[in-house]
Protein backbone atom coordinates (compact mmCIF):
# COMPACT_ATOMS: atom_id res chain seq x y z
CA UNK A 1 0.00 0.00 0.00
CA UNK A 2 2.64 2.35 0.46
CA UNK A 3 3.08 3.31 -3.20
CA UNK A 4 -0.95 4.17 -2.90
CA UNK A 5 -0.73 5.83 0.19
CA UNK A 6 2.49 7.88 -0.96
CA UNK A 7 0.08 9.24 -4.11
CA UNK A 8 -2.80 9.78 -1.65
CA UNK A 9 -0.41 12.29 0.12
CA UNK A 10 1.20 13.95 -2.43
CA UNK A 11 -2.77 14.60 -4.52
CA UNK A 12 -3.58 16.24 -0.45
CA UNK A 13 -0.62 18.48 -0.72
CA UNK A 14 -1.64 21.06 2.47
CA UNK A 15 -5.31 19.61 2.52
CA UNK A 16 -6.24 16.35 5.39
CA UNK A 17 -8.73 13.71 5.57
CA UNK A 18 -11.74 14.87 7.95
CA UNK A 19 -13.00 11.66 10.36
CA UNK A 20 -16.67 12.91 10.85
CA UNK A 21 -18.51 11.02 13.75
CA UNK A 22 -21.09 10.80 16.85
CA UNK A 23 -19.17 10.22 20.00
CA UNK A 24 -22.38 8.12 21.24
CA UNK A 25 -22.39 5.56 18.60
CA UNK A 26 -19.12 5.47 16.91
CA UNK A 27 -16.05 7.28 18.69
CA UNK A 28 -14.44 3.88 19.31
CA UNK A 29 -14.19 2.93 15.99
CA UNK A 30 -13.31 5.84 14.75
CA UNK A 31 -10.43 6.14 16.62
CA UNK A 32 -9.34 2.45 15.66
CA UNK A 33 -9.29 4.32 12.04
CA UNK A 34 -7.17 7.26 12.69
CA UNK A 35 -4.94 4.95 14.58
CA UNK A 36 -4.52 2.99 11.57
CA UNK A 37 -4.58 5.51 8.84
CA UNK A 38 -1.87 7.62 10.86
CA UNK A 39 0.39 4.36 10.67
CA UNK A 40 0.55 5.10 6.95
CA UNK A 41 1.41 8.95 7.60
CA UNK A 42 -1.76 10.27 6.23
CA UNK A 43 -2.47 13.96 7.67
CA UNK A 44 -5.64 13.11 9.18
CA UNK A 45 -8.29 15.56 11.41
CA UNK A 46 -10.32 14.21 14.57
CA UNK A 47 -11.61 16.37 16.87
CA UNK A 48 -10.25 13.98 19.96
CA UNK A 49 -6.90 14.13 18.17
CA UNK A 50 -6.03 17.88 18.91
CA UNK A 51 -8.20 19.36 16.04
CA UNK A 52 -9.79 21.39 18.50
CA UNK A 53 -8.62 24.98 18.74
CA UNK A 54 -11.20 28.04 20.45
CA UNK A 55 -14.83 27.52 19.37
CA UNK A 56 -15.92 24.57 18.40
CA UNK A 57 -17.83 24.98 15.80
CA UNK A 58 -15.25 27.60 13.96
CA UNK A 59 -12.67 24.72 14.68
CA UNK A 60 -15.35 22.32 12.20
CA UNK A 61 -15.60 24.95 9.97
CA UNK A 62 -12.05 25.48 9.45
CA UNK A 63 -11.36 21.47 9.63
CA UNK A 64 -13.70 21.05 6.62
CA UNK A 65 -12.75 23.72 4.44
CA UNK A 66 -9.24 22.08 4.80
CA UNK A 67 -10.39 18.96 3.83
CA UNK A 68 -9.95 17.02 0.40
CA UNK A 69 -11.72 14.31 1.54
CA UNK A 70 -14.61 13.56 4.35
CA UNK A 71 -15.32 10.12 5.90
CA UNK A 72 -18.81 9.96 7.67
CA UNK A 73 -19.31 7.11 10.12
CA UNK A 74 -22.53 6.53 9.40
CA UNK A 75 -25.37 5.47 11.89
CA UNK A 76 -28.59 6.30 13.07
CA UNK A 77 -27.59 8.97 15.81
CA UNK A 78 -25.01 10.27 13.48
CA UNK A 79 -27.55 10.87 11.07
CA UNK A 80 -29.75 12.19 14.25
CA UNK A 81 -27.13 14.84 14.82
CA UNK A 82 -27.17 18.58 14.12
CA UNK A 83 -23.54 19.23 14.33
CA UNK A 84 -22.92 15.96 12.21
CA UNK A 85 -25.38 17.14 9.79
CA UNK A 86 -23.94 20.68 9.41
CA UNK A 87 -20.63 18.58 9.11
CA UNK A 88 -21.41 16.78 6.23
CA UNK A 89 -23.51 19.70 4.53
CA UNK A 90 -20.53 22.24 4.25
CA UNK A 91 -18.20 19.47 3.17
CA UNK A 92 -20.97 18.59 0.16
CA UNK A 93 -21.24 22.35 -0.55
CA UNK A 94 -17.28 23.07 -0.75
CA UNK A 95 -16.85 20.28 -2.89
CA UNK A 96 -15.26 17.73 -0.20
CA UNK A 97 -14.93 14.33 -1.85
CA UNK A 98 -17.29 12.27 0.57
CA UNK A 99 -15.81 8.69 1.80
CA UNK A 100 -18.77 6.88 3.85
CA UNK A 101 -18.01 4.34 6.33
CA UNK A 102 -20.89 2.35 7.43
CA UNK A 103 -20.09 1.96 11.11
CA UNK A 104 -23.71 0.42 12.51
CA UNK A 105 -25.23 -3.16 10.92
CA UNK A 106 -28.50 -3.00 12.44
CA UNK A 107 -31.12 -0.38 13.70
CA UNK A 108 -32.47 -0.68 17.38
CA UNK A 109 -35.18 -2.18 15.68
CA UNK A 110 -33.38 -4.96 14.33
CA UNK A 111 -33.81 -4.16 10.82
CA UNK A 112 -30.77 -3.84 8.43
CA UNK A 113 -29.66 -0.21 8.97
CA UNK A 114 -29.15 2.43 6.26
CA UNK A 115 -28.41 6.30 5.96
CA UNK A 116 -31.97 8.52 5.57
CA UNK A 117 -32.65 12.15 5.83
CA UNK A 118 -30.03 15.20 4.80
CA UNK A 119 -27.41 12.08 5.28
CA UNK A 120 -28.83 9.15 3.04
CA UNK A 121 -29.40 12.06 0.48
CA UNK A 122 -25.60 13.48 0.85
CA UNK A 123 -24.33 10.39 0.55
CA UNK A 124 -26.55 7.99 -2.45
CA UNK A 125 -24.84 6.70 -5.23
CA UNK A 126 -21.12 7.08 -3.19
CA UNK A 127 -18.97 4.23 -2.50
CA UNK A 128 -19.46 3.11 1.51
CA UNK A 129 -17.13 0.60 3.23
CA UNK A 130 -19.04 -1.64 5.69
CA UNK A 131 -16.92 -1.71 8.35
CA UNK A 132 -19.70 -3.46 10.80
CA UNK A 133 -17.28 -6.79 10.82
CA UNK A 134 -14.52 -5.71 13.04
CA UNK A 135 -13.28 -9.67 12.25
CA UNK A 136 -12.19 -8.43 8.61
CA UNK A 137 -10.99 -4.81 10.12
CA UNK A 138 -7.61 -5.09 8.12
CA UNK A 139 -8.96 -6.33 4.70
CA UNK A 140 -11.15 -3.21 5.20
CA UNK A 141 -8.72 -0.98 6.17
CA UNK A 142 -7.03 -2.07 3.09
CA UNK A 143 -10.06 -1.37 1.07
CA UNK A 144 -11.02 1.89 2.46
CA UNK A 145 -7.26 3.35 1.28
CA UNK A 146 -8.48 1.76 -2.11
CA UNK A 147 -11.49 3.84 -2.14
CA UNK A 148 -9.67 7.05 -1.14
CA UNK A 149 -7.32 6.68 -3.71
CA UNK A 150 -10.05 6.34 -5.86
CA UNK A 151 -11.64 9.35 -4.88
CA UNK A 152 -8.69 11.57 -5.69
CA UNK A 153 -6.67 9.72 -8.09
CA UNK A 154 -7.60 8.23 -11.44
CA UNK A 155 -8.70 4.64 -10.78
CA UNK A 156 -6.69 3.26 -13.41
CA UNK A 157 -3.61 4.85 -12.23
CA UNK A 158 -4.83 3.53 -8.73
CA UNK A 159 -4.71 0.13 -9.75
CA UNK A 160 -0.95 0.62 -11.19
CA UNK A 161 -0.24 1.73 -7.63
CA UNK A 162 -1.56 -1.44 -5.70
CA UNK A 163 0.81 -4.14 -6.00
CA UNK A 164 -1.79 -6.24 -3.92
CA UNK A 165 -4.60 -5.89 -6.16
CA UNK A 166 -5.17 -8.68 -9.27
CA UNK A 167 -6.89 -6.46 -12.22
CA UNK A 168 -9.53 -9.05 -13.61
CA UNK A 169 -9.69 -7.35 -17.24
CA UNK A 170 -10.78 -9.25 -20.54
CA UNK A 171 -10.00 -9.34 -24.17
CA UNK A 172 -13.56 -9.25 -25.38
CA UNK A 173 -15.50 -6.17 -26.04
CA UNK A 174 -19.60 -6.30 -24.22
CA UNK A 175 -21.77 -5.05 -27.50
CA UNK A 176 -25.17 -5.58 -25.24
CA UNK A 177 -26.05 -4.83 -22.15
CA UNK A 178 -25.13 -8.11 -20.20
CA UNK A 179 -21.16 -6.89 -18.89
CA UNK A 180 -21.59 -10.08 -16.66
CA UNK A 181 -22.55 -12.62 -18.59
CA UNK A 182 -18.98 -13.29 -20.06
CA UNK A 183 -16.95 -13.18 -17.12
CA UNK A 184 -17.35 -16.27 -14.49
CA UNK A 185 -15.59 -16.61 -11.24
CA UNK A 186 -16.73 -16.78 -7.50
CA UNK A 187 -16.49 -13.59 -6.09
CA UNK A 188 -17.01 -14.96 -2.61
CA UNK A 189 -13.80 -16.89 -3.61
CA UNK A 190 -12.21 -14.29 -5.35
CA UNK A 191 -12.52 -12.43 -1.99
CA UNK A 192 -10.86 -14.17 0.47
CA UNK A 193 -7.99 -14.96 -1.75
CA UNK A 194 -6.94 -10.93 -2.69
CA UNK A 195 -7.31 -7.50 -0.83
CA UNK A 196 -9.54 -6.36 -3.68
CA UNK A 197 -11.10 -6.86 -6.62
CA UNK A 198 -11.16 -4.64 -9.38
CA UNK A 199 -12.35 -5.60 -13.00
CA UNK A 200 -12.24 -3.77 -15.89
CA UNK A 201 -14.42 -3.87 -19.05
CA UNK A 202 -14.51 -2.12 -22.39
CA UNK A 203 -17.96 -1.63 -23.54
CA UNK A 204 -18.36 -0.85 -27.80
CA UNK A 205 -21.08 1.35 -28.17
CA UNK A 206 -19.45 2.81 -31.63
CA UNK A 207 -22.61 1.10 -33.83
CA UNK A 208 -25.63 -0.06 -32.16
CA UNK A 209 -26.46 3.48 -30.43
CA UNK A 210 -28.35 4.42 -33.36
CA UNK A 211 -31.63 4.44 -32.11
CA UNK A 212 -33.08 7.26 -30.08
CA UNK A 213 -33.77 6.07 -26.68
CA UNK A 214 -31.40 6.66 -23.54
CA UNK A 215 -29.41 2.95 -22.23
CA UNK A 216 -28.35 1.84 -18.98
CA UNK A 217 -25.62 -1.19 -18.42
CA UNK A 218 -25.72 -2.67 -15.13
CA UNK A 219 -22.65 -4.23 -13.82
CA UNK A 220 -22.05 -6.67 -10.89
CA UNK A 221 -20.31 -3.96 -8.76
CA UNK A 222 -20.30 -0.20 -8.27
CA UNK A 223 -18.27 1.61 -10.91
CA UNK A 224 -15.13 3.59 -9.53
CA UNK A 225 -14.58 4.80 -13.49
CA UNK A 226 -15.94 5.88 -17.06
CA UNK A 227 -13.72 6.29 -19.33
CA UNK A 228 -14.15 7.49 -22.90
CA UNK A 229 -11.56 5.60 -25.12
CA UNK A 230 -12.82 6.65 -28.73
CA UNK A 231 -15.89 8.70 -30.06
CA UNK A 232 -17.35 8.84 -33.25
CA UNK A 233 -17.58 11.25 -36.11
CA UNK A 234 -20.64 13.59 -35.46
CA UNK A 235 -21.69 12.53 -32.06
CA UNK A 236 -21.28 14.16 -29.15
CA UNK A 237 -19.36 12.17 -26.31
CA UNK A 238 -19.00 14.38 -22.79
CA UNK A 239 -18.59 13.00 -19.36
CA UNK A 240 -21.71 13.60 -17.55
CA UNK A 241 -23.57 15.44 -20.05
CA UNK A 242 -23.97 12.68 -22.73
CA UNK A 243 -22.85 9.32 -20.82
CA UNK A 244 -21.74 8.76 -16.97
CA UNK A 245 -22.05 6.09 -14.42
CA UNK A 246 -24.65 5.68 -11.08
CA UNK A 247 -24.10 3.64 -8.64
CA UNK A 248 -23.80 0.36 -10.74
CA UNK A 249 -24.74 1.43 -14.12
CA UNK A 250 -23.25 3.26 -17.00
CA UNK A 251 -26.13 5.67 -18.64
CA UNK A 252 -25.77 6.48 -22.45
CA UNK A 253 -27.61 9.53 -23.46
CA UNK A 254 -29.45 8.72 -27.23
CA UNK A 255 -26.95 8.83 -30.15
CA UNK A 256 -24.17 8.95 -28.23
CA UNK A 257 -21.39 6.48 -29.96
CA UNK A 258 -18.53 5.48 -28.33
CA UNK A 259 -15.92 2.97 -26.89
CA UNK A 260 -16.10 3.23 -22.93
CA UNK A 261 -13.88 2.29 -20.26
CA UNK A 262 -15.46 1.08 -16.79
CA UNK A 263 -13.72 0.44 -13.92
CA UNK A 264 -15.55 -1.07 -11.59
CA UNK A 265 -14.77 -3.33 -7.91
CA UNK A 266 -16.27 -6.62 -7.18
CA UNK A 267 -15.01 -6.56 -3.74
CA UNK A 268 -18.21 -7.74 -1.07
CA UNK A 269 -17.75 -4.84 1.56
CA UNK A 270 -17.38 -2.08 -1.02
CA UNK A 271 -20.79 -0.93 -2.18
CA UNK A 272 -22.78 1.73 -2.92
CA UNK A 273 -25.06 3.75 -0.31
CA UNK A 274 -28.59 3.42 -1.84
CA UNK A 275 -30.92 6.14 -2.94
CA UNK A 276 -33.86 7.19 -1.40
CA UNK A 277 -36.25 6.09 -4.28
CA UNK A 278 -38.87 9.39 -3.06
CA UNK A 279 -37.19 12.41 -3.36
CA UNK A 280 -33.77 13.86 -3.43
CA UNK A 281 -31.70 17.13 -2.84
CA UNK A 282 -29.63 18.54 -5.45
CA UNK A 283 -27.32 21.96 -6.13
CA UNK A 284 -27.56 22.28 -10.18
CA UNK A 285 -25.92 25.58 -12.27
CA UNK A 286 -25.26 25.97 -15.75
CA UNK A 287 -21.88 27.15 -16.07
CA UNK A 288 -21.03 30.58 -18.53
CA UNK A 289 -24.54 30.25 -19.08
CA UNK A 290 -24.90 26.86 -21.35
CA UNK A 291 -27.39 23.93 -20.66
CA UNK A 292 -26.37 20.72 -18.33
CA UNK A 293 -28.43 18.02 -17.81
CA UNK A 294 -28.02 15.10 -15.15
CA UNK A 295 -29.39 11.80 -15.63
CA UNK A 296 -30.38 10.66 -12.22
CA UNK A 297 -31.41 7.47 -10.78
CA UNK A 298 -35.25 7.31 -11.34
CA UNK A 299 -38.11 9.09 -13.49
CA UNK A 300 -38.83 12.33 -12.15
CA UNK A 301 -42.52 13.34 -11.37
CA UNK A 302 -41.81 16.76 -10.36
CA UNK A 303 -38.87 19.57 -9.47
CA UNK A 304 -38.81 21.90 -6.61
CA UNK A 305 -36.64 25.31 -6.63
CA UNK A 306 -35.65 25.49 -3.04
CA UNK A 307 -33.32 28.12 -2.84
CA UNK A 308 -32.15 30.29 -5.79
CA UNK A 309 -28.40 30.91 -6.19
CA UNK A 310 -28.11 33.10 -9.14
CA UNK A 311 -29.10 36.02 -10.14
CA UNK A 312 -30.93 34.63 -13.55
CA UNK A 313 -34.77 33.59 -12.30
CA UNK A 314 -35.12 29.75 -11.81
CA UNK A 315 -38.58 29.20 -14.29
CA UNK A 316 -39.39 25.84 -15.30
CA UNK A 317 -39.08 25.28 -18.46
CA UNK A 318 -37.03 27.83 -19.61
CA UNK A 319 -33.86 28.14 -17.29
CA UNK A 320 -34.55 24.80 -15.74
CA UNK A 321 -36.68 21.37 -16.41
CA UNK A 322 -36.72 17.23 -16.63
CA UNK A 323 -37.77 14.92 -19.06
CA UNK A 324 -37.87 11.32 -17.64
CA UNK A 325 -34.96 10.83 -15.40
CA UNK A 326 -32.89 13.59 -16.75
CA UNK A 327 -32.92 16.85 -14.87
CA UNK A 328 -31.49 19.71 -17.11
CA UNK A 329 -30.85 23.31 -16.35
CA UNK A 330 -29.42 26.41 -18.79
CA UNK A 331 -28.98 30.28 -19.41
CA UNK A 332 -26.67 30.80 -16.16
CA UNK A 333 -29.17 29.80 -13.49
CA UNK A 334 -28.05 28.35 -10.63
CA UNK A 335 -30.16 26.71 -7.31
CA UNK A 336 -30.69 24.21 -4.92
CA UNK A 337 -33.69 21.58 -6.31
CA UNK A 338 -35.87 19.12 -4.28
CA UNK A 339 -36.44 16.46 -6.92
CA UNK A 340 -39.23 14.12 -6.58
CA UNK A 341 -39.28 10.31 -8.14
CA UNK A 342 -42.12 8.63 -8.95
CA UNK A 343 -42.93 6.18 -6.37
CA UNK A 344 -41.87 2.41 -7.06
CA UNK A 345 -44.38 -0.64 -6.35
CA UNK A 346 -40.86 -2.42 -4.89
CA UNK A 347 -38.78 -0.75 -1.87
CA UNK A 348 -36.93 -3.77 -1.87
CA UNK A 349 -33.42 -1.62 -3.11
CA UNK A 350 -34.13 0.31 0.14
CA UNK A 351 -32.31 -2.32 1.95
CA UNK A 352 -28.11 -3.20 2.23
CA UNK A 353 -27.44 -6.13 0.55
CA UNK A 354 -25.98 -7.95 4.26
CA UNK A 355 -25.38 -11.25 2.99
CA UNK A 356 -22.41 -12.99 4.28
Amino acid sequence: MEKLTDAIKEELGANHIMLSYNWASSKQLTEKVYSSLKQYGLPLWMDTAGGVHGSVSGSMAEAVENASIIIPFMTEKYQESKACNQEIEYANDLGVEIVPIKAQKTTEDGNPYRARGKLGILTAGKLYIDFTDLDAYDQRIRELLFALGSALIDPERVLKLLEEVRTIATDETTNGLNPGDNSKFNAQEMDQRIPIIVAMKDIDLSENCRNTVDQEIEFDGPILNVSLLKCRRRTRCVYNETFGSIGNRVWIKAGTRGIFRVVYTRSRHIKVVAEDPTERTIKFQSIRGRRREKMLDGNIERVVVVKKLSQVECIEGTTYGFEGSRLWIDKGARAIFKVVFTKKESEDSLMYDDEE
